[in-house]
C-alpha cells in the first residue's frame, strides 16, 4: 500500500495514495478531506471546554481528528483512538509518531471498546461512515457523569425522510415532506440522541448542531441523572405542517413528523466564544444568531410567493424589520430564514412587498 503525506490544520499525516483507488470510499483506510470543517469547528469547541480532557474517537480511520484535537485544542490530556481495521491501526500509529502525540490505540469493535471504557471519557466523538445509530448506546456508557458527546451523520437522506421505512427502523421516527426538511433531519437526529440519552439516564443540552452539504453534526453536553433525564421529554414533540403553517403537537397524525427535538439547537454564548479561533467565523456568527431564535422551523421565501413570484431573502429581512419582526437567515437554506413570528403574521407582512 502506497502512502502519501497530507496536511490539515497543524497536522501532517499519512493516508493511502488516492491515485491508487477509484474513490476515497474504496481506499483501505478512510479519509475524507471534505470533513475538514467538521473537524476544525470541533477543535474550536474543545478549546472552550477546558483542559485535561480524556477524549475517545472509536472510529478513527487515519487518526487525524484525534491528533488535531491534541495539537490544536491544547485541551486533551488523554487520547484514545480505535479502529476495527488493522491497516487503519497501523496508519494511526505512524501518524501519532509523525506528530509526536501519545495515545492509547486499540483494534477493536467500537461498541466493545466503548462499553469497556465505562464512565471514563470527557468527550466521545462518533464519526462513522453512514449512520451513527449503532454506536450511540455504547457511547453513553463511556461518558462521565458530565461530559460531551459529538456525533456526525452522513445518512442525511434517511434522516430527512426520503427513505421513510429506514428512518422509522433506524431512528424510530416518521417524517413527512416539508419545505424545511433540513431542519427536520437535524432535529430528528437530536431527538434520537435525546431518547437514547434518556434511556441511559442522561439529560442533553445541545452546544451546537448544524448541517453542511452531506452531513449533520451535533455536539451535546450530557448530564447523568434519572430525574434530569425525564426533562428531555419536554423537548420531544411532533411538528404538523399544512400549507405553510407549522404547529408543534403532542401526537403523530397524518400531517406531522416526529418525534423530533423542539428545544434549542445550540448555545449562542459558547458559539460566540468559538469565533475567537478566527476560522469559519461567518458560519459561526450565523449559527449564533440562529440559536438566539427560540422557535423551531425555518421558512423559505417561495412560501410567500404571489403571482408566481416570491420575495428575495433580502426583501424578507427588510420588510420584517420594518414591521418590527425579528428574522435572521439560516445556514440550512439559501432562501430560508428563522423568526418567532407565525406564518400568518409573515403572510400579512410579506404580501405587501
Amino acid at each position: 500500500m502506497k502512502l502519501i503525506v497530507k496536511k490539515e490544520g497543524q497536522v501532517e499525516f499519512y493516508i493511502p495514495d488516492p491515485s491508487e483507488y477509484q474513490s476515497i470510499y474504496s481506499a483501505p483506510v478512510f479519509y475524507n478531506p471534505a470533513m475538514e470543517k467538521n473537524r476544525t469547528i470541533s477543535i474550536l469547541l474543545l478549546r472552550e471546554l477546558g483542559s485535561g480532557l480524556t477524549v475517545c474517537e472509536p472510529l478513527s480511520g487515519t487518526g487525524v481528528r484525534g491528533i488535531r484535537y491534541v495539537i490544536e485544542s491544547k485541551a486533551v490530556d488523554k487520547l484514545i483512538l480505535n479502529d476495527i481495521s488493522k491497516t487503519a491501526v497501523e496508519i494511526i500509529k505512524k501518524n501519532l509518531n509523525l506528530n509526536g502525540v501519545d495515545a492509547e490505540v486499540y483494534n477493536e469493535d467500537a461498541n466493545v471498546l466503548l462499553h469497556r471504557l465505562k464512565g471514563v471519557c470527557d468527550v466521545v466523538d462518533i464519526d462513522p461512515f453512514g449512520s451513527p445509530a449503532p454506536f450511540i448506546h455504547a457511547a453513553f456508557k463511556a461518558l462521565r457523569e458530565e461530559a460531551v458527546l459529538c456525533v456526525t451523520a452522513t445518512d442525511t437522506a434517511v434522516l430527512v425522510g426520503r427513505y421513510s421505512r429506514k428512518c422509522l427502523r433506524r431512528y424510530g421516527s416518521t417524517v413527512k415532506k416539508t419545505p424545511f426538511y433540513i431542519e427536520i433531519g437535524l432535529r430528528n437526529l437530536v431527538g434520537y440522541l435525546a431518547r437514547v440519552a434518556a434511556s441511559e439516564d442522561f439529560y442533553i443540552e445541545p452546544l451546537f448542531s448544524y448541517w453542511e452539504a452531506h452531513y449533520f453534526r451535533i455536539c451535546l453536553r450530557v448530564i447523568k441523572g434519572a430525574r434530569n433525564a425525564d426533562d428531555v421529554f419536554n423537548f420531544l414533540k411532533y411538528v404538523e405542517y399544512r400549507r405553510g403553517f407549522r404547529k408543534i403537537v403532542d401526537v403523530l397524525n397524518e400531517a406531522s413528523s416526529g418525534p423530533l427535538w423542539v428545544g434549542p439547537l445550540g448555545e449562542p454564548a459558547i458559539v460566540h466564544k468559538m469565533t475567537r479561533g478566527g476560522v469559519y467565523t461567518d458560519f459561526l456568527n450565523l449559527l449564533e444568531i440562529e440559536y438566539a431564535v427560540d422557535a423551531p422551523w425555518y421558512y423559505r421565501t417561495f412560501e410567500f410567493a404571489k403571482g408566481g413570484k416570491g420575495p428575495t431573502l433580502r426583501e424578507v429581512l427588510k420588510y420584517t424589520k420594518e414591521a418590527g419582526i425579528y428574522a435572521t437567515p439560516t445556514h440550512m437554506a439559501r432562501d430560508g430564514f428563522k423568526t418567532e413570528a407565525s406564518y400568518g403574521e409573515l403572510v400579512k407582512t410579506l404580501y405587501f412587498y
